[in-house]
This record gives C-alpha cells, structure tokens and sequence, in this order.
C-alpha cells in the first residue's frame, strides 16, 4: 500500500481523474474503470473504494516501487459491490454528479494535462 500522506502535494483539494484498463475478477472481462488519484474531499468520498490493481496479462511484470500500491476507484453506487465501478461510459454522469456536488472542474489544467497522459478531468473541491 501506498502512503503518500507526507507529501505536500497530498494535501491539495485538487483530484485527477483517469482512465485505466481493469481485469474484473468477478466477470474475467477488461473493463476501463475510472480512477481518481487519491481519497476525495466531500461527498463523492463516499463512492470511492480502493482496490488492489492486479496483473492486467501473466507476462506483466511488477517490478516498479508503486506495485503494491493500492488505487482507488469510483463505484456505481453507494452500496459496496465487489468491483462494480464506473467506466469510461458514465463519464458524462460522473461530471454531472461532480458540478452539483460542489466540485469545479478545472477546463484549462485539464487541457494541458490531457496532452501528456489518459485523463478524463483535473477537478477540485472547495469546502
């Protein structure tokens, strides 16, 4: 598991988004779950879980320091059903739910970071 809670980095309301590739245990499907880069502030806490990433192939080797890092992933409802989160599908009512739960996305870093990795948004929450 990952603590990253030192860092002064981890102590800013601001939240990435990403897209990520997910090997469902349960359905033996891949899935492109969304991901958010840390605990959230607010009320969205309360749909996301972490989750253990596991080996997306058997010849995916885990050799890199962030290997038994934990991630954390929005489920589709408040209820805790085993790897039941959201993909790439319910981004429109992913950011709809953010804009009426105080949460503002930022459109400008979100553009710049877009160029560089696989993210959905860059959000933030004011409290």
């Amino acid at each position: 598991m990952c603590d990253n809670s030192s860092s002064p980095f981890a102590q800013t309301l601001s939240y990435t988004l990403t897209v990520e590739p997910f090997l469902n245990p349960t359905s033996k499907q891949y899935q492109n779950i969304i991901v958010i880069d840390k605990m959230p502030a607010g009320p969205l806490a309360e749909l996301v879980s972490r989750f253990a990433p596991s080996k997306l192939s058997r010849f995916q080797v885990n050799d890199d320091n962030n290997s038994h890092c934990c991630k954390f992933a929005i489920r589709r409802n408040y209820h805790i059903l085993p790897n039941d989160f959201l993909t790439a599908d319910d981004i429109p009512a992913l950011l709809g739910y953010l804009s009426t739960n105080g949460y503002t996305i930022n459109y400008d870093i979100t553009k710049i970071v877009q160029k560089s990795i696989r993210i959905v948004c860059v959000f933030f929450y004011s409290m």
